[in-house]
């Protein structure tokens, strides 16, 4: 979905309806931003009730075929 808002000589923007619909957004929600320097892009997410919860599983797909106890293992004798 690609929707394009202006922005307003006051710098404020209307977030478009189906935008606002998707991602759950009601007056008062506070909203991340983001600017990315390599992609040169404004990044928008809606701000998490608990960012330990939003983060909860981020990355477990890295540990699939990984057994933990081996891999803590190794690292120790690593260490030594």
């Amino acid at each position: 979905m690609s929707l394009v808002s202006k922005l307003n000589q006051d710098l404020s923007i209307k977030i478009p309806e189906q935008i606002l619909i998707k991602a759950g957004l009601k007056p008062g929600a506070e909203i991340i931003w983001l600017y990315d320097e390599d992609a040169s892009q404004i990044l928008l997410m809606k701000k998490p009730d608990s960012f330990a919860k939003a983060m909860k599983g981020l990355g477990k797909e890295v540990w699939e075929d990984i057994d933990v106890n081996v891999y803590i293992k190794e690292e120790r004798e690593i260490w030594e």
